[in-house]
């Protein structure tokens, strides 16, 4: 077994040699239980020029993450709140949908990836793309999706668009305000925001692949909806290793917050759960991954996880009340990125025993 300082050469030395390859200039890891920090680390840069070092408290646009962490979060508490049923046809919720539909669809098809919305093999272009973001919310609400719904997932930022249109409908409040009043306040995530990062000083944000400066949205759906007044749930929160480990906590919890408030119940949590029922690369449970290539057996059945495209990686593991999650700034090749944020957090999982057994 690793001790500490062997696990955080290993680990140090992985994103040392990312960021002397070109692949990230930075990097922000961070594990524990709800009860104990475990391990962390800060190695590289936040920037792009490399003048502000990457922290735990450095806030990043955290792409595809905001998936789970903000959309399918706001999904869970306003199940709780009576105010959505999952099994649903998505369209009761969001009438101004205008286009026919060969099968129903309901909502949790949607946070699963099982809906049918998808890109079609060939086209350049995401069916519903435009340079104006305004425009981009229009069209979704015109076009079928290319497929019928399946238990096998497709992936598509389609589906987290439509979500956050049903988030304000039903809340009748802005996606970025209902998740920081329902989410990021109750937990004390002040680091945390929807759209365009908190206030901050500017030492304190990253600057993620694609971007002109430190701050802005990598994906550039997200990026258009966001500038031109509307809202997505696909992408598009910012947040530090420190707010996400507050949030994972609150998943290990089962839905309680450090100070024992509920943001959803023990029956919206279960819609979540892991479990070993398809062993389907990229299968989801409410949203989070339960199974990934790249994961293989290690956590297979315990486990939730989701990654961004521009670095990042958040897992926890229910039967261990372990959390752990590699924010980086990745700037190179996505796959070695990835394999290397599954090998970190691999590490750390697999030297859990002591790294508990040790004084933080």
């Amino acid at each position: 077994m690793l001790d500490r300082e062997n696990c955080m050469d290993r680990i140090r030395s992985v994103f040392t040699e990312e960021v002397r390859d070109g692949i990230v200039h930075g990097a922000a890891v961070y594990a524990g239980t709800p009860e104990r920090d475990l391990f962390q680390a800060e190695i590289g840069f936040a920037d792009k020029a490399h003048s502000h070092p990457m922290r735990l408290d450095t806030v990043i646009d955290i792409a595809s993450v905001t998936k789970a962490a903000a959309c399918v979060t706001a999904l869970l508490i306003c199940r709780s709140r009576g105010w959505m049923d999952f099994d649903a046809p998505f369209t009761e919720y969001l009438p101004e949908f205008k286009a026919k539909l060969a099968y129903p669809v309901r909502v949790r098809d949607l946070a699963n990836h099982t809906s049918g919305f998808g890109e079609v093999p060939g086209e350049k272009m995401r069916p519903y793309f435009d340079e104006s973001g305004t425009r981009m919310l229009e069209k979704v609400l015109t076009l079928p999706p290319p497929y019928p719904p399946a238990e096998e997932p497709r992936y598509a930022c389609w589906n987290y668009i439509l979500l956050a249109m049903i988030l304000e409908r039903i809340t009748g409040r802005r996606f970025p305000e209902f998740c920081r009043e329902e989410i990021f306040l109750p937990l004390g995530m002040a680091d945390s925001a929807v759209g365009a990062p908190p206030p901050v000083s500017p030492e304190r944000l990253a600057q993620t692949f694609g971007t002109g400066r430190p701050g802005m949205i990598s994906d550039f759906v997200a990026f258009r909806i966001y500038r031109d007044g509307g809202s997505t749930g696909n992408a598009g929160m910012f947040s530090s290793a420190r707010d996400l480990g507050k949030l994972l906590c609150c998943y290990l919890w089962h839905g309680t917050t450090e100070k024992g408030v509920r943001l959803f119940d023990e029956d919206s949590f279960r819609e979540c759960a892991p479990d070993r029922s398809r062993k389907i690369d990229g299968y989801r449970r409410f949203g989070w991954i339960i199974s990934d290539a790249l994961l293989g057996d290690f956590a297979y059945g315990s486990s939730l996880l989701h990654s961004g495209w521009s670095g990042q990686t958040v897992f926890l593991d229910l039967e261990k009340n372990f959390f752990a999650l590699v924010l980086t700034t990745r700037c190179g090749d996505y796959d070695r990125a990835k394999r290397d944020r599954f090998k970190t957090i691999y590490t750390l999982f697999e030297h859990y025993p002591d790294l508990i057994k040790q004084p933080t």
